[in-house]
Order: C-alpha cells, then sequence, then structure tokens
C-alpha cells in the first residue's frame, strides 16, 4: 500500500492514460485541451499507459520528465505487455510504489537512491535493481521471452 505524504500532485486523465504529475502546469501545458484535472495528495508521481499511437506518442514526449522510465515487452516479437502487477521498493525493502495493472510503459518521479523493480506476466516474475542519482534518469526493460498462458 502506498504510503501518503503532503505532496500536492496533479492527476489528469487522457482517454485511459492517467497522468500523475508535481510539475503540473508544465505537464498540463503538454497534454490535449480535453484533460480532466483532479488534485489529490500522493507520495510518488508516474505515468502509465502506451497502448495506442496516441498514448504512445504522448508517453514519449513526457519521458525525460521522469527519472525512471520502465518498458514491458514480450521477447519473442518485441509486443508491448498490458496488465504487470509492478512494486518498487526502496533500498531497505520499503515498497514506494505498488501498481497492480502496469503497462506497457511506467514512468516515475523518486527521489536519488537504489531501488528494486519487481513485475509478474503470466506467472513469471522478474526482478531488477536501479540506482537514480541525476537528471539523465534511467532505461528499465522488463522482457519475458513468449510465455505461454498457464
Amino acid at each position: 500500500m502506498m504510503q501518503i505524504r503532503k505532496i500536492l500532485s496533479t492527476v489528469s486523465m487522457v482517454g485511459g492514460l492517467f497522468v500523475l504529475v508535481p510539475g503540473a502546469a508544465q505537464a498540463q501545458a503538454d497534454l490535449p485541451e480535453r484533460v480532466n484535472v483532479v488534485k489529490t495528495i500522493t507520495a510518488t508521481s508516474y505515468l502509465n499507459g502506451g497502448i495506442g499511437k496516441d498514448e504512445e506518442s504522448t508517453m514519449r514526449r513526457m519521458a525525460k520528465k521522469f527519472p525512471l522510465r520502465i518498458t514491458f515487452a514480450e521477447r519473442k516479437d518485441g509486443e508491448f505487455v498490458t496488465g504487470v502487477p509492478v512494486v518498487i521498493s526502496d533500498a531497505s525493502g520499503k515498497p514506494v510504489l505498488e501498481l497492480p495493472r502496469a503497462g506497457p510503459m511506467l514512468f516515475v518521479t523518486l527521489p536519488n537512491g537504489k531501488y528494486k523493480v519487481n513485475s509478474r506476466f503470466k506467472g513469471v516474475t522478474k526482478s531488477q535493481e536501479v540506482t537514480l542519482s541525476g537528471k539523465p534518469g534511467k532505461d528499465l526493460y522488463f522482457l519475458w521471452n513468449g510465455v505461454s498462458e498457464k
């Protein structure tokens, strides 16, 4: 469960694409006019989506604003996958973000530090560790080798 902190952020929805960004004014300038805005308090900012060409294009335009960028795909043909449960934990093992259905792209704003990202697709769990330490950010790719249905 995500810990709630007193950080004011903005949640926007463009079609099925959810945007949660602290610098809301800048993020809103990058999104189409038909965005619904809801203010909320949360601990971690993220952008999750990328289904279809429009969402994928929006995600790619906003990518560099997030220090951690994660992509989920099947290696057999490189096709994006969705519905991937994700848990990102800090260096002490405490979860900082849990999403029951992420993908195909997940971009996250986190403070500099070491993190472990766990994800699961078709019964196969994968983990990667990442250290965030500056502006360029990091890209993680979770690729599954043509996993069959269980």
